[in-house]
């Protein structure tokens, strides 16, 4: 198994249904074990400090009900903070159309599973779009697991680029390698399910 399959398989990669403020929403979720306890991954999620460290760091009124905005991504409302297992927040991206972020964490002896489960109204959210420089929801949100799991591993990082376009040639390239599993993904789950109303 070369490296870049041995990245890919880290995570495991589904698609379902999920209805949200803004409407009937597809839904990706995202699968990762993390060899840390689950309340230093709470931790790391959950403090602006550490989140800014490694992603963005929100500004906002940081409580469940509260208004957050984390610049150049997106602004929404803590719609559910249950410490150390669930947070979920809606999510309005610079594009404008809204979705919702929700964070699963489970202790494993002593480890964590975590499941990162990113709800859309708009159809082609998942994947890549060559047009458009912004990340897309699939490759997007799992190089966010790769940065919160540097951090967790080495307690290092940087904010993360606003765009795919800004990447490196090898942080390019699995973005990309992960983008051709989402879209296998979504051909597999829309061949079984009618399509949604809702924009592109």
């Amino acid at each position: 198994m070369s490296e870049l399959d041995a990245l890919l398989s880290e995570t495991e990669r589904s698609f379902g249904l999920r209805q949200i403020q803004a409407g009937h929403a597809r839904m990706l979720v995202i699968g990762r074990e993390l060899g840390q306890p689950i309340g230093e991954v709470w931790n790391v999620l959950s403090d602006p400090q550490r989140l800014g460290a490694y992603f963005a760091e929100p500004q906002g009124e940081l409580r469940r009900g509260g208004e957050y905005e984390v610049a150049n991504f997106a602004t929404g409302t803590i719609l559910r903070c249950d410490p150390p297992r669930l947070l979920t927040v809606s999510w309005i991206p610079s594009h404008g159309n809204p979705g919702e972020l929700e964070i699963h964490l489970t202790d494993v002896d002593g480890t964590t599973k975590l499941e990162l489960r990113y709800a859309s109204v708009r159809k082609r959210f998942a994947v890549m779009d060559p047009d458009v420089a912004a990340w897309a929801a699939g490759p997007g949100w799992e190089a966010f697991l790769d940065r919160l799991q540097t951090y967790l591993q080495e307690g290092t990082g940087h904010p993360a680029a606003i765009g795919w376009q800004q990447m490196e040639e090898d942080e390019l390239e699995l973005y990309q390698a992960r983008n051709a599993e989402w879209e296998r993904v979504r051909e597999e789950f829309e061949r079984q399910h009618a399509p949604l109303p809702g924009p592109e």
